[in-house]
């Protein structure tokens, strides 16, 4: 055989890579794909395009979405809490996080909610949503909905200050730092600490909280943390925990719900339009835990 090769012919826009992201000791999830776009800054920022998975939002190295299942976690996120909720009661939505669009597209499902802020640290995510990820966006444009490009902790502090209130919060953030020492890189860390809880008390007294907790199988420590920091502020009577299983996460995701006066595994609305996961069975479904799960949130 020939000792030396031509160079493989370019395949078309992006550079071809094998990205590794680790996530337990020698485990990794490995995608073999075109990277499209790549940005450094505050978080490093990648877009894959990729065979299987269709196009995915890296974060520090980390999978965000993918187009192919980003609905079942926008639409768990989402739905759950509102569901749990009679048409009427929620008015005033705070999506913390969520540049990219996935849960306001679900929120503005119902023609109730009378406003929706996102409240997003990286101005580069919905940016990059914009041009890559069109199907993240809601349908048309809606006055309802206003994005700000801030720090929703820092924003947080300056509505209660206002003494404004809203109905729900969902807290669509990337995974927290958990680390023994060292500062944090990821920019969602201080939302998952119980000074920032204490501050949506104020914000939401009555209100729901919806916190996504990553994938408790490889990643227990943030369920604990985040499950124990619910309990903390908001007093275990008012907290459940609900799962969806999302399989680019390589599992089942947990969710944290603060539902005071209520019992949320029973869904109070008609069902929305146009989901492609969410029903009503799916709904209670979703809030039966596994017997491991059970034993960390004792």
């Amino acid at each position: 055989m020939a000792i030396m090769e031509d160079s493989l012919p370019t395949e078309g826009k992006g550079i071809r890579l094998i990205l590794g992201e680790p996530v337990q000791h020698d485990f990794f999830y490995v995608y073999h794909g075109d990277i499209i776009h790549s940005e450094g800054g505050p978080q490093t920022l990648y877009v894959m395009e990729h065979v299987f998975w269709g196009r995915i939002l890296f974060l520090n190295g980390t999978l965000q979405f993918t187009t192919r299942d980003e609905f079942i976690y926008h639409e768990a996120l989402v739905h759950i809490p509102v569901q749990c909720r009679p048409e009427g009661e929620i008015k005033k939505v705070l999506i913390c996080g969520g540049g990219d669009f996935g849960a306001a597209r679900e929120l503005l499902k119902y023609p109730d909610l009378e406003e929706i802020i996102i409240a997003d640290i990286d101005p580069r995510v919905p940016e990059v949503v914009k041009e890559f990820f069109p199907e993240l966006l809601p349908s048309k444009e809606d006055p309802r909905l206003k994005i700000l490009i801030t720090d929703a902790y820092k924003l947080v502090e300056e509505l209660v200050q206002k003494g404004e209130f809203f109905d729900l919060v969902i807290i669509d953030s990337t995974d927290p730092d958990i680390a023994p020492e060292g500062s944090p890189i990821e920019l969602s860390h201080s939302l998952f600490s119980t000074d920032f809880h204490r501050l949506l008390q104020k914000l939401a007294p009555q209100g729901l909280v919806v916190q996504q907790a990553a994938t408790p199988f490889t990643m227990k420590n943030v369920l604990e943390w985040t499950y124990r920091t619910f309990v903390e502020v908001y007093g275990k009577e008012e907290v459940y925990c609900y799962r969806a299983d999302i399989p680019s996460f390589g599992g089942d995701n947990a969710y944290i719900l603060r539902a005071p006066g209520l019992d949320p595994r029973q869904p109070q609305r008609a069902l929305p339009s146009e989901t492609k996961y969410y029903d009503h069975d799916v709904h209670r479904a979703s809030f039966a835990l596994p017997k491991f799960w059970q034993e960390v949130l004792r």
